[in-house]
């Protein structure tokens, strides 16, 4: 069932999705043209494509195009097996036109796009695609690449972010004393992206789309709250996957990880084994499984926030019967400060969530934190080479201080914190946050916490008794709503369900007005389903409902516990991204300035 909502009139049409870098895996799909045939399946049996509107332009004269700052090259690909460039990955994919345009807004930048257009049975849509990382090169592959959604038939653009020249290299280095770089990394990329991407396409196919969607996890997810939070016009639906948007606390957190795990002398390693992580994950379970809302049978937490472990439970004794699995001190320690997430050690202000117990089990994500510990701090740890230079060292890092001096310098340029998407609201948009519950990269926390502040700012009078929260998270959730992944780690993975087709309900809901009351969610091993489940509106999660097979989403309910959470909300001062970059209100034209940056004159 879905609860419908009304909404000025759209034409509505349903295609697949298949997530972004991580979920679902080829190996839990088979091949990307195997996914592809049952893509396109699916559109000819639920939607009814219609016919190719009349190009404008052949795909040879693109190329000619004139666009402000912009180079643009354009091949036409014949359909069969293509060779993308650089990654020599293999599609097989549908003739189309292939656009690739460096676009120069700065004299500092160099940003890099691919624009993909299907000659025949375009769905009338343009979907843009985020990054992951630090950006540095065209996403061609993976079931978040062009080549998967120009195969459903979408017109679909990815950007390089504007990094290129980190790929390959030490981005925490190569972006030093470069403010216009980390500018186009943030922000400016995906909103060129987007603007010259539907300037092609117009051209292309002598219409503009339809409708405009954006799909991102990851950095990819940040992109998406830029684009929601400052270019509300840009879309109509966005999908904003574990979202980086607290970029400069997610970069304080790194360091506070890798700190923690190198707690020995003079740095040295504390980090944990394997074995160790699997006794942890065994711990957690035993203690809270079944206890959460969940099943006894699950390998996996469904609300993490509602069971307390100590690692400290299994600190070695001392004594020659301790197992190999036990806990030294100091990475009892460790793991304490995991779960706690940074704090300001002189006002005990939180910086930002902590990782969620049972997150430890997908630590193979994290090139910094558990088993991988004695890994050097990782290279998407940026943000304080950016400012203090290249010789930072974590070991000196003042987590009193320094994430303040972090803050002044790169929070407005880094950060969507801000919880007013009243402008991408009033457009019409609609949002899809989702969350792995299990995320160890990007604290699952930090996203629920920033929706708890969109409910607070629909609140009336921002008041928070039970009448006033509730309209509060009914407003929000007209336009945006939560959907938290148990068990699953950072944009996918882990024990948990996380293969999704969240492309439909985003367009049902943008389109038709159809909000989205749950989403149905795969656990797939080796090619088979194993199991079924609901994701569900926050607050809302899955529970069984006692009658028929638990592995089956049918039989579970979305219901919301009348506890109270605990989302580690940052405090207040760290959630001030500053003004540097305001609001672009919807009027404005700014895509037509220029200069390209799409920032008002008293930036």
């Amino acid at each position: 069932m879905r609860s419908v909502h009304a909404k000025r009139g759209r034409n509505g049409r349903i295609c697949r999705q298949c997530h972004a870098n991580c979920w679902p895996s080829a190996s839990a799909i088979g091949s990307h043209r195997a996914a592809s045939v049952l893509s396109a399946v699916l559109l000819t049996s639920l939607v009814g494509i219609g016919a190719t509107p009349a190009s404008a332009a052949t795909c040879a004269s693109l190329a000619t195009l004139a666009l402000p700052d912009t180079a643009i090259t354009a091949q036409s690909v014949a359909a069969g097996p293509y060779t993308a460039p650089d990654t020599h990955e293999v599609f097989d994919l549908p003739a189309s036109c292939r656009v690739a345009a460096t676009l120069t807004p700065t004299p500092d930048s160099n940003i890099n796009i691919e624009v993909w257009m299907p000659y025949s049975r375009w769905n009338g849509r343009y979907l843009g695609t985020g990054n992951g990382g630090i950006g540095g090169h065209i996403v061609y592959g993976s079931l978040s690449g062009l080549a998967m959604y120009l195969a459903l038939n979408y017109a679909v653009a990815n950007t390089d972010l504007g990094t290129s020249s980190a790929a390959g290299t030490d981005p925490r280095l190569v972006l030093i004393d470069h403010p216009e770089n980390q500018i186009d990394f943030a922000t400016r990329s995906t909103h060129l992206m987007t603007v010259r991407a539907k300037q092609i396409i117009e051209a292309f196919y002598g219409e503009g789309a339809r409708h405009s969607y954006f799909f991102g996890c990851s950095t990819g997810g940040a992109q998406a709250l830029h684009e929601a939070l400052q270019f509300p016009g840009d879309y109509d639906g966005i999908f904003a996957g574990a979202p980086a948007n607290n970029e400069t606390h997610n970069q304080a957190g790194k360091v506070w990880n890798y700190a923690a795990f190198h707690a020995g002398p003079r740095g040295s390693s504390v980090g944990i084994s394997g074995p160790q992580v699997s006794a942890i994950n065994t711990a957690i379970l035993k203690q809270c499984a079944g206890k959460d809302g969940g099943l006894t049978s699950d390998n996996f937490l469904t609300d993490p926030r509602d069971c307390a472990w100590d690692p400290a439970l299994l600190q070695c004794m001392g004594t020659s019967a301790d197992p190999a699995t036990c806990l030294t001190a100091p990475q009892v320690s460790a793991m304490r400060e995991f779960y706690q997430g940074p704090i300001d050690p002189r006002t005990g202000e939180r910086i930002l969530a902590g990782r969620t117990l049972g997150s430890e089990a997908a630590s193979g994500q994290n090139p910094m934190a558990i088993e991988a510990a004695s890994s050097p701090l990782a290279l998407n740890t940026f943000a304080p080479y950016w400012v203090f230079g290249k010789d930072f060292d974590w070991q000196t890092f003042d987590f009193d201080h320094d994430v303040d001096i972090i803050d002044e310098e790169m929070a407005a340029r880094l950060n969507a914190n801000t919880a007013d998407l009243e402008e991408f609201e009033s457009h019409g948009g609609k949002l899809i946050l989702w969350h792995g519950f299990a995320d160890p990269t990007i604290p699952t926390l930090n996203t629920t916490a920033y929706y708890e502040r969109l409910i607070a700012s629909q609140t009336p009078g921002r008041g928070y008794g039970r009448g006033e929260r509730k309209e509060g998270l009914h407003r929000t959730q007209e336009f945006a709503r939560l959907f938290l992944a148990p068990g699953v780690g950072h944009c996918g993975g882990g024990t948990g369900a996380f293969n999704i087709d969240v492309l439909p309900a985003l367009e049902q809901w943008a389109e038709d007005g159809v909000a989205p009351d749950r989403i149905i969610a795969s656990k797939v091993v080796g090619g088979a389903t194993t199991f079924t489940r609901p994701l569900c509106p926050y607050p809302a999660l899955p529970r069984y409902t006692g009658v028929g097979d638990p592995t089956k989403a049918d039989n579970f309910a979305c219901v919301a516990d009348g506890d109270p959470d605990d989302n580690q909300p940052p405090a207040p001062k760290y959630l001030d991204d500053g003004d540097n970059y305001p609001i672009v209100p919807i009027g404005e034209r700014d895509h037509d300035r220029e200069d390209g940056t799409g920032h008002q004159d008293n930036h």
